[in-house]
């Protein structure tokens, strides 16, 4: 009986875990995204300076989040992430016009990767 109660407990505590993480995760990769928001809306604005601010921390909460990341489900997807702020960054700094398409494929690649972290059953399975 004291096993059967011992692994119910255990899958409590891992079912919690799972949902922190999901929620984590999803609480994360909004501010993300916010914040690839806050950098077009500068660079529309003819802010440079605010602009290569934000992209600065977003490039910054990007690591920070990655370095706390303790199980990534596609560590090569994160690292297209990675390359993808860094290029906003860099146009950031450039007043390039380029900054768009940047900006729109890490939207892209934040959205697919908070999608993947959510757990489904096929995932599961």
């Amino acid at each position: 009986m004291k096993r059967i109660i011992v692994s119910i407990i255990i899958l409590i505590v891992m079912s919690g875990m799972c949902c922190w993480s999901v929620f984590s995760v999803s609480a994360k990769t909004d501010s993300l995204l916010e914040k690839v928001h806050d950098v077009e809306k500068a660079f529309e604005d003819n802010d440079i300076d605010k602009c290569t601010e934000v992209a600065g921390e977003l490039q910054d909460e990007w690591e920070e989040f990655m370095n706390r990341a303790i199980l990534v489900n596609d560590l090569g997807h994160a690292l297209d992430i990675t390359s993808s702020i860094a290029e906003i960054y860099s146009f950031a700094q450039a007043e390039n016009e380029e900054l768009y398409a940047a900006c729109d494929r890490a939207e892209v690649q934040i959205e697919i990767f908070k999608n993947m972290q959510l757990p489904t059953f096929w995932k599961i399975l």
